[in-house]
């Protein structure tokens, strides 16, 4: 008798619904049913019929989310129950551990610059998942660690699982035609950035780090987010406003990043980011911010570049450093996608989610 396994997450800007598509196409199947409930209209599209769900994202309304769990745990005589995320975690176990084992992978932990007033009553979350659920998996070591130093007693129930980043996204289109649609001349590097246009990606940062630069440099912004209009005010204001191209949500971002000198990231903080994986995945040599789990993608000065955060002269100098050597980004691009492929294996990754969901661990 096959094992059922029900994926269920809140909102998400893609990274997670991909990963979550990607364990649910790999092993539903060979003794293995994997289903998933999230809410309508995310980003990514799902290998099977998604289950209508939604997890709140403040702090009330989930007495509704835990009976709608209860019920489609019960309903569907689900053996597992993997959540992804701390509201869902603590939604989940609460709706299912009687019924179901539950485990929770933990992408990224709570930050004052998005949870705000919220952000000590929301940090409460952390420990409670851990204690709550059968096992807990994080993205990161960075994440790993805050867990165990903020929930003691489970900690032997917290491990690191990256996130396998599968296969290069399909490219279409090739290096000319990019440049060709953006009109760079020969001497213009292209920078790329796919980002969520949001506070913590500390855009304005990347900007004047674009304006500081001693080489011809084009930036191209691929994303979507509330500070779209700001960010526009703020790039014709710095004069930039030729050299910074808003494209959007684009399904070929994959074109423009494999086509790009660099891949450029400014964040104030980060988990581990599916993006950088990508560029990395495509060829593309990363400079970015020293933060969150940027440290076990990229290791400075070897497969790429890290920078202190809220630097743009830093970030100024390592994108020249870059776009002025060609041999350099060969370099570190290689390396980069070398050590990507030993440590965020894909077959690891899945290989371990199907032996925790076919082992009987005492949640109940």
């Amino acid at each position: 008798m096959s094992r059922r396994v029900l994926q269920l997450l809140g909102r998400s800007a893609g990274g997670i619904a991909t990963h979550v598509a990607q364990i649910t196409k790999a092993l539903d199947g060979d003794g293995l049913v994997v289903d998933v409930a999230c809410p309508p209209g995310l980003p990514v599209e799902m290998p099977k019929p998604a289950i209508p769900l939604s997890i709140p994202n403040g702090l009330v309304g989930h007495t509704g989310a835990i009976r709608r769990i209860r019920a489609l745990v019960k309903q569907g005589d689900y053996d597992v129950v993997h959540a992804h995320g701390l509201r869902a975690g603590i939604d989940a176990a609460l709706g299912a551990r009687r019924q179901a084992t539950v485990m929770v992978t933990v992408h990224n932990l709570v930050r004052s610059e998005i949870a705000g007033a919220r952000a000590r009553v929301d940090r409460l979350a952390e420990p409670l998942v851990v204690r709550l659920c059968t096992r807990t998996l994080a993205v990161s070591e960075e994440i790993a660690s805050h867990l165990r130093a903020v929930a003691p007693g489970a900690a032997d129930r917290i491990e690191v699982l990256y996130l396998g980043v599968g296969e290069p996204p399909e490219v279409r289109r090739d290096t000319a035609a990019i440049r060709a649609e953006l009109s760079l001349g020969d001497d213009d590097a292209l920078i790329v950035a796919v980002a969520r246009l949001a506070p913590q990606k500390a855009l304005p940062v990347m900007f004047d780090a674009l304006g500081r630069m001693r080489s011809p440099a084009t930036l191209v912004l691929l994303g979507e987010g509330p500070l779209e209009n700001e960010l526009r005010s703020i790039a014709e204001l710095r004069g930039l406003a030729d050299r910074v191209h808003f494209l959007g949500f684009r399904k070929d971002a994959a074109d423009y990043v494999a086509a790009a000198d660099v891949f450029c990231l400014s964040s104030t903080w980060e988990g581990v980011p599916l993006s950088v994986q990508e560029a990395i995945l495509l060829g593309t040599p990363v400079v970015s911010t020293d933060v969150g789990g940027m440290r076990e993608i990229v290791t400075d000065g070897v497969s790429g570049r890290l920078v202190p955060p809220g630097r743009p002269d830093a970030l100024a100098d390592a994108l020249d450093e870059l776009c002025g050597s060609p041999q350099l980004r060969a370099t570190l691009a290689a390396r980069a996608r070398r050590d990507l492929a030993t440590r965020f294996s894909t077959p690891a990754m899945l290989e371990r989610l199907r032996a925790l969901y076919l082992e009987d661990l005492d949640a109940r």
